[in-house]
């Protein structure tokens, strides 16, 4: 069991395909999440429930169908080049270190797909759960989730540049441009009387 876990946290450490899937799917569940709480912030919805449902509905939402569909896509791939090279081998490779050691990454791949998208939104709808027991206001808990969508993005981006041996800073707030942009279509549509 102990072997295993290692097998699985070097392919989420060394395998760029997963570095690849944590930026894109957290970035979209940072996004999601923070579309569903800009619009319940202009809405002055001060329920905390009616924040945190449509939040947990999206965050499972993107968990189950980024396990599933990854897992589904990585895996048909996987036996598809496996097949390929038992062709050219013509051998077997069936429950070899091999196909042994693709069958695991492309289930890394499908948990880390799903997984990405539920923790980063999970943070962001954190201060939703403390307003109920009243702790801090609901307007408190809007800011507070805010500030952490921005460190999320800009977190992610500067994970990005990391990768890429750029600067940091630079791809973090190439990040947070794209939370901005959502900000301000909300913000344009409260000007335009929409919402």
């Amino acid at each position: 069991m102990k072997n295993r876990l290692k097998g699985y946290l070097k392919i989420l450490v060394e395998h760029e395909i997963v570095r690849r899937y944590v930026i894109i799917n957290s970035f979209d569940g940072a996004l999601t999440i923070l579309g569903i709480v800009i619009a319940e912030f202009f809405s002055a919805i001060q329920d905390p429930k009616l924040v945190i449902l449509p939040g947990l509905g999206a965050a499972v939402a993107m968990c189950i169908s980024g396990i599933w569909g990854a897992y589904s896509a990585e895996r048909a791939e996987v036996r598809k080049s496996i097949r390929t090279m038992e062709a050219h081998l013509i051998k077997d490779l069936s429950n070899t270190a091999f196909s042994k050691k693709r069958e695991k990454m492309a289930i890394a791949i499908g948990f880390v797909d799903g997984l990405s998208p539920l923790v980063a939104s999970l943070l962001i709808l954190v201060p939703f759960f403390f307003v109920s027991s009243g702790m801090i206001t609901m307007q408190f808990a809007y800011y507070l989730s805010l500030a952490a969508v921005t460190v999320i993005l800009f977190l992610l981006g500067a994970f990005a540049g990391r990768i890429a041996r750029e600067s940091m800073v630079k791809h973090g707030l190439i990040m947070l441009l794209a939370g901005l942009i959502i900000g301000l279509i909300f913000f344009l549509l409260v000007l335009a009387g929409v919402l």
